[in-house]
């Protein structure tokens, strides 16, 4: 078992991580949500998908097989699964573009931003709704904020119990 970090110095390397995913995914939302119309659409928006999938691919294995610290992981995990995860989803519905092309009703990035935290917690208020392609990126969303926002409350319970139990 691998011991847990406890002081500044040996969290300073997950705290950059989880600082770079939080500054790259808000520079992916930043910027695809700010393309043109004459630049957006389906072209960008499915090589944004397909960068998004390789993404949350490649973290999950990450997680799953570099992260031995169960409290880095709740970190990491805290810090993906709740900030970056809908950000990039943003980002991909603004690189299909605006005008009713991907969310009705949404007329400029914080209302992509809005739609997609909406949609990964499964809350859906119904103020606003995909078409096209995006209607399947929205229910990918969906399935994939139901997963890992369980994962990420099964980590913490996990600690919580290791940490509470009898014999500790």
């Amino acid at each position: 078992m691998h011991r847990e970090p406890k002081t500044l110095e040996e969290w300073k390397s997950t705290l950059l991580a989880a600082l770079g995913l939080v500054i790259v995914s808000f520079l992916a939302w930043y910027g695809l949500s700010r393309l043109s119309d004459a630049t957006a659409g389906d072209t960008i928006g499915s090589f944004a998908s397909v960068g998004l999938l390789i993404w949350i691919a490649s973290q999950s294995w990450y997680y799953v097989t570099q992260v031995k610290s169960p409290r880095r992981l709740l970190l990491l995990m805290g810090v993906s699964f709740i900030q970056v995860v809908p950000f990039l989803f943003a980002a991909v519905y603004g690189a299909f573009g605006y005008n009713d092309n991907c969310v009705i009703g949404a007329q400029g990035p914080a209302d992509i931003l809005y739609f997609s935290y909406v949609t990964f917690t499964t809350v859906g208020y119904g103020d606003m709704s995909p078409v096209g392609l995006c209607r399947a990126l929205a229910a990918a969303e969906a399935v994939t904020g139901y997963i890992l926002l369980g994962m990420f409350v099964a980590a913490a319970v996990a600690i919580y119990a290791r940490n509470h139990s009898p014999n500790s």
